[in-house]
């Protein structure tokens, strides 16, 4: 035991500058890291909290009440990773130091000797009990971890059911299971992708030649307002769709002008030499320009009138599946089995007729419910975003007011299959219900086209929500970015790097204002602490929450407890813990 009047390494020393440069590397590392189990926002480096976390838990050798029994094993330990350790106490203290730097390194996060020697340091420190690490403010988990990783006990707690169940993975189900549920989750993850891949094929269709669609890039409309015109001006912010020097692709449009009709956009692709070869976008600030007769639709208007298509995201059809107006499909991006990259093509028939179709299946779905009397959960989300003015949050004045218009047709009827399927797994269950989170950041009308990596790419990990004129989606049931196959990759390469962590940690949705803990039960708080609202989490968390509470069926706390009234993750304790 560490005597109260004996300083804690941390408060006399820090090998800060070390840390903070394996912390600032370990924020590039995107695969085969805990945090890309699932998104949470403003995560903590692992590498800083597993210095800290040494610092606190470590007395300062140095300090005359620091008890001879731990410097003796510290020095029996130490010498192995660090190298000889002079006589003197401010030596030892000078070794600790470089250990704690050392072991910052993600690279030797998960190194057995490694490992081996911080428990054996936090033992020798706390000979009698294991240390209980508190973190009342969880959210992605690093704190815990480490501290499980250290060979303490943790208990981590968050307001937000989101956070949580990303805890209960990492905390409790990655430990209890070890390196087999990374194994069976890839194992699951296949026959999901099998099976939904039949069940959904109708809606995503090959190519006559044997090519594979992989996405689809969409771009919203409005009609031009000035007399005598009434063309449709399609929202692209950007022609081009492929930025590489050896294989450039981009989007060109004509202007046709048939006799008696209104005059229209006809789009092309086609190779430029150089970025200067391709137009600019249509749409600035929110400001459209008719590319038939130069007019620009003020910001006022193009909001109004993708209100009134509830967002703009779906195609409108007539009664034979003929596009009247919405949607418009620029491109679609295939894979063919006999030539390797990206290819690129205009829409035709089949793909309109593929959405279509599945605008049906989602309509007799939704009808079905109301038939039944809307008895349980809408089958998609129904839930509302949060009011206009909430800080992120910039699309509702389009016409995206509830969750569900978040997503197009296909998009639901895709995450409404894939749910359905996870929803069936008791066993591990849980943890697959991350691959649909990751999936729904990934598969939605907001979803930007890169076209240097060619793939859609994430709208949540800034923690803004903003309107997006033209989108991506990708085909969930591929191989390819955006796919589920790629989340089933990114969760067990994640799971992968936890490494060997056996003891598992304690778990539970609680407000910090009122600790399920008392207060003298924990060697050590330790939490990064809610600030400002930059990032606002729980409206944020809600676009993963509406599906997660339809397919997870093992208990786990998909409601608010504070208020039964709320459909969506708490906020009520939230603001209050804030302005009170």
């Amino acid at each position: 035991m560490i005597p109260k009047d004996c300083k804690r390494l941390a408060e006399v020393d820090f090998p800060i500058a070390v840390v903070s440069k394996h912390s600032a590397r370990e924020k590039s590392i995107r695969h085969g890291h805990p945090s890309t189990i699932h998104l949470w926002w403003a995560r903590r480096p692992l590498a800083a909290c597993r210095a800290m976390l040494l610092g606190l838990l470590l007395p300062d050798p140095a300090d005359e009440n620091c008890p001879d029994d731990f410097k003796h094993e510290a020095r029996k330990l130490l010498p192995t990773l660090v190298g000889t350790i002079g006589p003197k106490d401010l030596d030892l203290r000078a070794a600790l130091l470089k250990f704690i730097g050392d072991f910052a390194n993600w690279d030797v996060a998960s190194h057995p000797e490694y490992i081996s020697v911080g428990r054996g340091l936090v033992k020798a420190a706390h000979p009698d009990e294991t240390p209980l690490v508190v973190d009342p403010f969880a959210g992605g988990g690093a704190i815990p971890l480490e501290a499980l990783r250290l060979g303490c006990d943790a208990f981590a707690s968050d307001l937000n059911p989101v956070a949580c169940l990303i805890l209960k993975v990492m905390l409790e189900d990655i430990p209890r299971h070890g390196p087999e549920l990374a194994d069976e989750l890839r194992r699951v993850g296949k026959e999901i992708k099998e099976k939904a891949e039949k069940e959904l094929a109708e809606f995503y269709p090959k190519d006559p030649d044997g090519s594979t669609p992989i996405a689809y890039l969409w771009a919203r409309t409005v009609r031009c307002e000035a007399p005598n015109c009434g063309a449709e001006i399609p929202l692209i912010r950007s022609f081009c769709l492929c930025k590489k020097s050896n294989r450039r692709r981009a989007l060109r449009y004509k202007i046709v002008r048939p006799r008696g009709h209104v005059p229209r956009v006809e789009i092309s692709i086609f190779a430029p030499e150089s970025e200067k070869e391709v137009s600019g976008g249509t749409v600035t600030r929110a400001k459209a320009t008719c590319l038939c007769c130069g007019t620009a639709l003020p910001p006022e208007r193009v909001r109004a009138q993708l209100a009134e298509q509830h967002g703009g995201a779906n195609t409108i059809f007539d009664k034979k599946g003929n596009r009247t107006g919405g949607a418009l499909l620029t491109a679609v991006v295939t894979i063919s089995p006999s030539e390797a990259g990206r290819h690129y093509r205009l829409p035709v028939d089949r793909d309109y007729h593929a959405v279509w179709k599945a605008q049906k299946l989602l309509r007799s779905i939704l009808d079905e419910w109301d038939r039944g009397g809307k008895n349980g959960l809408c089958p998609v989300p129904n839930e509302p975003l949060p009011p206009i003015g909430t800080l992120g949050f910039r699309v509702q004045r389009y016409g995206i007011t509830d969750w569900g218009k978040f997503f197009s047709d296909r998009q639901e009827i895709s995450m409404f299959v894939f749910g359905k399927l996870i929803g069936k797994q008791k066993k591990i269950g849980r943890p697959l219900s991350l691959a649909l989170g990751k999936l729904a950041d990934l598969s939605n009308v907001v979803c930007p086209w890169e076209s240097n990596a060619e793939c859609p790419r994430n709208v949540l990990s800034n923690g803004r929500v903003k309107p997006s004129w033209d989108f991506a989606e990708g085909v969930l049931t591929s191989d390819s970015s955006g796919s589920f196959e790629v989340c089933i990759d990114n969760l067990v390469a994640g799971i992968r790097s936890i490494g060997s962590i056996a003891n598992t940690a304690t778990v539970q949705q609680a407000a910090a204002q009122s600790s399920p803990l008392s207060d003298d039960s924990a060697s050590i708080w330790f939490t990064d602490p809610p600030y400002y609202d930059a990032i606002p989490y729980a409206a944020l968390s809600d676009m993963f929450f509406v599906w997660f509470k339809r397919c997870i069926n093992d208990g786990s706390p998909f409601r608010d407890p504070w208020n039964p009234t709320n459909q969506l993750t708490p906020k009520e304790l939230e603001i209050r813990f804030f302005w009170k």
